[in-house]
């Protein structure tokens, strides 16, 4: 186990957690992938958000800050997923 504050670091590694509030946040987990046509290998990255037992969890703050999210959002229970979207409601 590595504690850091270092990105360059971090993405050295198979999976990292990150915490924010003294909660864990967000989970990366990196796989390597080699092309079948030109042999060359790459890590593909995905960024899971961390879901506690009380079913809260904390949404990455660039993704937050990118749709102008504050306070509340709205939520749309789809067949296969939660949309999350930001609060249009006019009060």
């Amino acid at each position: 186990m590595i504690v850091t504050h270092d990105h360059a670091v971090a993405g050295e590694v198979r999976r990292t957690v990150a915490i924010r509030d003294g909660r864990t946040s967000t989970e990366v987990l990196r796989r390597s992938e080699v092309d079948a046509v030109t042999g060359h290998e790459t890590v593909v990255a995905r960024e899971y958000a961390m879901l506690d037992r009380a079913g809260r969890l904390q949404l990455p703050a660039d993704y937050t800050r990118a749709l102008n999210m504050r306070d509340r959002v709205a939520l749309e229970l789809e067949p296969d997923h939660i949309a999350v979207r930001p609060d249009d409601s006019v009060e």
